[in-house]
């Protein structure tokens, strides 16, 4: 079973976007998000008229038919590689006479000539970078078109595309790199209508009588998105589990994990936090933190040497 948007199909034993070809690698309930691959836009020049392009790809992505999924701006960034390159992307498309899509970004790279672009470094020497906005519901490249006359050796192709920025590090030899690669780029999903403004909050989803509230558990907690409208369900402190079903959040027995728990008196688990105490005739500020001491007076602790 699977809620409106959020099918998970397996194609040739690899699980995918339900009606893509987007190759799901992660997915979280909590954090809700998702990590996927995207395929990398490109576009390539002729060998004899390197002032051509002889082949390219918009790297296009739909996977949003039901307003699921947004392109993470915390995890994301957008990169473009190349020599004279000007790589963009759009998002979101309109039905505006001056543009077709909402959102545009991008940057421009250069190269005086071969050895100029440096391994690590990403600061517009044949690679650049930048964040992108909230909101971005899937994605298009495209670049302009500037002569690569002297540069085909090292530099033959343009290249654009989204990526996790913990999972990138500019290599001169990208500037070869092949053209069906493709790259982990993190979604950030949530409950969501199918546009923006059928999707409710919190306080909306709660009271509502023509949509189903997600946060069925008990022990969960509704918390409104934070990219794009809707909202998201967890486990109450205390509770861990599934909280979009029902009976989903269960008891967290944090006397079983003291590293994340501490307790260095006598730990008891409670429904839904724990307790820390002193055993008898010992005593603590805090038990949790500071170890348990016996409460004796001075002159008895002197006595039995305890210090």
């Amino acid at each position: 079973c699977f809620r409106k948007g959020f099918e998970i199909e397996c194609i040739n034993n690899s699980p995918v976007l339900a009606g893509t070809s987007i190759h799901v690698v992660h997915l979280s309930g909590d954090p809700a998000e998702s990590l996927v691959m995207l395929p990398v836009g490109w576009q390539c020049y002729n060998t004899s008229s390197p002032d051509k392009v002889e082949a390219s790809s918009h790297g296009e992505t739909e996977m949003n038919k039901h307003g699921v999924y947004r392109l993470s701006n915390t995890h994301n960034m957008l990169v473009i590689l190349g020599c004279n390159t000007m790589g963009n992307i759009g998002s979101v498309r309109t039905t505006r006479d001056v543009d077709e899509y909402s959102y545009y970004m991008g940057c421009m790279t250069f190269c005086n000539y071969s050895a100029t672009a440096q391994d690590g470094l990403c600061a517009s020497v044949g690679c650049c970078h930048v964040d992108i906005p909230p909101g971005l519901t899937h994605n298009y490249f495209y670049f302009r078109v500037y002569d690569h006359t002297g540069m085909m050796d090292f530099s033959p192709c343009d290249y654009a595309f989204l990526v996790d920025r913990t999972n990138y590090t500019f290599r001169r030899s990208d500037l070869l790199r092949d053209t069906n690669r493709t790259s982990p780029v993190w979604l950030d999903w949530a409950i969501r209508g199918d546009d923006d403004s059928t999707s409710l909050s919190c306080a909306e989803a709660a009271k509502a009588t023509t949509t189903e509230y997600a946060c069925v558990s008990n022990h969960s907690d509704c918390v409104n998105a934070t990219n794009g409208p809707g909202y998201n369900c967890r486990c109450s402190k205390g509770y861990q589990g599934n909280a979009y079903l029902v009976n989903g959040c269960s008891n967290i027995d944090e006397c079983a994990d003291p590293a994340k728990y501490p307790c260095k008196g006598v730990c008891r688990d409670t429904e839904g936090s724990y307790q820390c105490t002193c055993g008898p005739g010992y005593g603590s500020d805090d038990p949790k933190t500071q170890r348990c001491t016996p409460k004796f007076p001075l002159a008895a602790q002197i006595c039995i040497g305890v210090q």
